[in-house]
């Protein structure tokens, strides 16, 4: 029997949940104030309601609403729509894109990096200005729906709740706040069933496992087993994302091993399978990187998993006392990363900024000895993913201390003005020589 507006959810009051609009932002919540004043629904959804209810500041906010795309479209100028099989609209702010979509009763998986055009959405994230194109027309009603059929198509109980602005109260219609309490991850509906629908849901299973230290329930633990081997049917544009987001998360290390565990990684990320030995260590250095503010551009990120085997490489090639040569590096280094890259699917311009990232630290294995030498490097593209992926491999210990320490000075001195950098190499000025006064012959 399908979902339908006769499910009663269990609705939890202000009072009684922590969730408040100060740990939304300011984006969210005009957006959420506007489809509401305008008369619409207007719901809080997903993960931003998990992260909120366990007391995590969530990394974005998405919107549900009874309002179709268009009409979306119309209350808000600084917008676009996207979406191939279900459109979505972006509310375009100067610090932030929320992701509005209509309630929907579609089974299908959610909509995943590949299903709108790149460049649209590479425009939206970069404060792009606002779409002026007209509307596209309406797409097919039938795939719209109600709160509980929205709720029910979702993955996780735990990513089915919904905040309402309207009276702040939270709504669950999956029995996602008892989930919540007992620290489980369970699928709603059939594990089985919603794993082979997208088999990305059993990677994002073990990273909300990681990451919020839940347990995975028993039936979806055991689907998981069972759907292993369908992950290779995941687009991979989609799996790119999704190891991308866990390097970003603060937690990667955690849930590549949940990942690595499952059998999964190996089977979704084959480029990267054969870096085994050292991925954790280092993975925990990104993840201190991370949590100390740093942001890691996709080359580093990518670049991680590679450090190790550069630098065996590295030091095969300069066993000895050899000179190194620098055309067989620059081989290895590409043959090494090539699988990567076509799995992932990352774009010419990454793989170049990881490439020679990864060459440039042939050059910094030792202090700098000039200056000219650092101002010369400083001037690459490459050298800030060069940069980030020495201070990986420095606190990995990869690096001597004397070259991270001379590298490290030579580049707080780099960043001062150019007036500070020209007084400290300007020679102090000769001392006058004092004027002898000429001796007054005798007579």
């Amino acid at each position: 029997m399908g979902v339908t507006d006769e499910v009663t959810p269990l609705i939890v009051a202000r009072a009684d949940h922590p969730v408040s609009r100060g740990g939304l932002s300011s984006s969210a919540v005009k957006v959420l104030y506007r489809l509401h004043r305008s008369g619409y629904t207007s719901f809080l959804v997903g993960g931003a309601v998990r992260d909120l209810l366990v007391g995590e500041r969530p990394k974005d906010f998405d919107i549900a609403t009874n309002a179709r795309p268009q009409e979306i479209r119309r209350l808000f100028k600084n917008s676009r729509i996207i979406g191939r099989r279900f459109r979505l609209v972006h509310v375009i702010f100067r610090s932030e894109v929320v992701e509005v979509a209509t309630f929907r009763a579609s089974p299908e998986p959610p909509e995943g990096p590949d299903d709108w055009d790149e460049a649209e959405a590479e425009a939206a994230e970069a404060d792009a200005e606002p779409d002026r194109s007209p509307v596209p027309a309406r797409v097919d009603h039938a795939v719209y729906g109600t709160p509980a059929e929205d709720a029910q198509r979702r993955d996780f109980t735990i990513n089915g709740l919904f905040y309402n602005i309207a009276d702040y109260s939270v709504i669950d219609y999956v029995g996602g706040l008892a989930d919540l309490e007992a620290r489980l991850i369970r699928t709603i509906g059939d594990p089985v069933q919603r794993f082979r629908e997208d088999p990305v849901r059993m990677l994002r299973a073990l990273e909300y496992s990681a990451r919020l230290s839940f347990t995975i329930e028993r039936r979806t633990r055991e689907a998981i087993v069972e759907c292993c081997d369908e992950i290779t049917e995941a687009s991979p544009a989609r799996l790119s994302y999704e190891l991308f987001e866990a390097l970003r998360s603060g937690n990667s290390a955690a849930i590549y091993s949940a990942w690595r565990g499952a059998g999964l990684f190996d089977s979704a990320f084959p480029g990267i399978a054969g870096v085994v030995a050292e991925d954790t260590r280092m993975l925990t250095e990104v993840d201190r990187a991370v949590a100390s503010g740093d942001r890691l551009v996709d080359s580093t990120l990518v670049g991680a998993f590679f450090l190790y085997p550069f630098y065996r490489e590295f030091a095969e090639l300069t066993a000895d006392g050899r000179r190194l040569d620098n055309v067989e590096m620059l081989r290895r280094i590409t043959t090494m990363l090539e699988p990567a890259a076509t799995g992932l699917r990352l774009s010419n311009h990454t793989f170049h900024l990881l490439s020679q990232g990864l060459f440039t630290l042939t050059k910094m294995n030792r202090a700098p000895e000039r200056g000219r030498q650092v101002l010369k490097l400083a001037r690459q593209e490459y050298f800030g993913v060069a940069l980030e992926l020495f201070g990986l491999a420095g606190r990995a210990g990869l690096v001597s201390a004397e070259a991270a320490q001379g590298w490290s000075t030579a580049v707080a001195r780099l960043k001062k003005p150019a007036e500070a950098r020209a007084a400290e190499d300007e020679p102090s000025p000769p001392r006058a020589k004092r004027r002898r006064r000429p001796r007054r012959r005798r007579r």
